[in-house]
């Protein structure tokens, strides 16, 4: 294996990854984003922090997290422990601020460093006990062999050393890199997540292009089916002040926006609801709503042909039951 250069051997670790977790997809990633600064070290051999890749993980598993809350490791019960420390410092967060909002690591970590300057330093010191325990050392550990080639780390230790033409060729390299690492990380999810658009979603988490339509454009048909305007879920009219909009899939596992999947509720039950899985009765309650709003409404529309489409091939039971598992 140390006949192969320096970047032969960093592909070949993120292609032949097991399919455990995603720590090797994570770690690669965060060599590749250290590197755009790393490279114009003064120093020929570069040393890079475990601290610098656990805030690069934190920032990973936050975001996947908190926008899409998908699965990162073969046991469901048992997350990999990083992701399951990421979920409680989130936990904290929203406690802190008072909602549920998601927001990307990168406007919360001010906050974290500020206000919640104790339980956000445990979960890097957390995070690089992980690391050191599980990934620093497996990383360049390909079949029994060591990749020497990529970098020098000791057991235990708190950093590890890359010659600084290696951390160019990783910069270099970037974008192949990281469409790399995301498709097999977006392989590696698909055997633990029935959620739709995999791919999509890691990707986009990248791109910092998350966007939620504007959902006042499904207004002119719900109003078709419930023009008074009465909650969802509890049943109460709404005034207008308070009127809000439900995905009863959750938008996080559909990461899409369908009139089908869309009513109205009270601000204060969206808020309790979040991105929690509905239950057999809240399914059976939109069915029944659906198969309404599509007596009532002209068929010409998109939304309404979705609407059609949507019933015709029971799409709220088959992403119910996906969500469900």
């Amino acid at each position: 294996m140390n006949n192969l250069t320096f970047l032969e051997a960093f592909k070949l670790v993120i292609r032949e990854c097991d399919y455990e977790n995603t720590y090797k997809m994570a770690w690669a990633k965060s060599l590749v984003e250290l590197s755009k600064n790393k490279k114009n070290d003064s120093d020929e051999i570069v040393k890079i922090t475990l601290e610098e890749i656990a805030i690069k993980f934190i920032k990973y598993y936050w975001n996947q997290t908190v926008f899409f809350d998908l699965i990162q490791g073969s046991n469901p019960t048992k997350p990999p422990k990083i992701l399951s420390d990421v979920k409680d410092m989130i936990a904290k967060y929203y406690k802190y601020v008072d909602n549920k909002i998601p927001v990307f690591f990168e406007r919360a970590e001010g906050l974290l460093e500020d206000n919640l300057t104790k339980e956000y330093n445990s979960l890097i010191s957390k995070t690089i006990r992980t690391l050191k325990e599980n990934v620093s050392y497996r990383f360049i550990n390909y079949k029994g062999k060591q990749l020497t080639q990529l970098y020098t780390y000791h057991i235990n230790t708190d950093e590890l050393y890359m010659l600084k033409e290696n951390m160019k060729q990783l910069d270099d390299n970037s974008q192949d890199l990281y469409d790399l690492i995301n498709y097999r990380w977006a392989l590696i999810l698909e055997t633990f997540n029935s959620s739709p658009r995999i791919n999509k979603k890691v990707r986009i988490i990248d791109e910092k292009k998350i966007t939620r339509k504007n959902l006042n454009v499904f207004n002119k048909y719900l109003d078709l089916e419930n023009p008074e305007h009465y909650c969802f879920h509890c049943g109460k009219k709404i005034n207008k002040s308070e009127l809000a909009r439900d995905h009863i899939i959750p938008w996080s596992y559909l990461y899409s926006d369908d009139l089908w999947n869309i009513v109205y509720c009270c601000k204060s039950c969206n808020s309790k609801k979040g991105n929690t899985t509905p239950d057999e009765d809240m399914i059976e309650k939109v069915k029944i709503r659906n198969e309404k709003l599509l007596k009532l409404a002209p068929r010409k529309s998109k939304p309404i042909k979705e609407l059609e489409y949507a019933i015709e091939k029971d799409l709220v039971d088959k992403f119910f039951i996906a969500c469900k598992s």
